[in-house]
């Protein structure tokens, strides 16, 4: 065996938890009585900022997602 694959034995390895959800659902009610609801779903990759996405969403991330919910007709 190598130095370096006896290293990388040693390594803790990030196995993906089943626990975690695959998809979230942002969803808002408008209007005076919720009769308005419009929703979007984000993968749970972009949410957390895993893949490819690099980082985490911010909350500017989110409430751009909201505005734009509020925006359609």
């Amino acid at each position: 065996m190598s130095r370096v694959s006896g290293v990388l034995t040693r390594c803790v390895t990030q196995e993906a938890d089943e626990s975690w959800p695959s998809t979230l659902e942002v969803v808002a009610y408008f209007g005076p009585k919720r009769t308005k609801r419009r929703s979007i779903e984000i993968p749970a990759n972009q949410f957390y900022g895993r893949g490819g996405y690099g980082a985490p969403m911010s909350g500017d991330q989110i409430i751009r997602l909201i505005d734009n919910l509020r925006r359609q007709k």
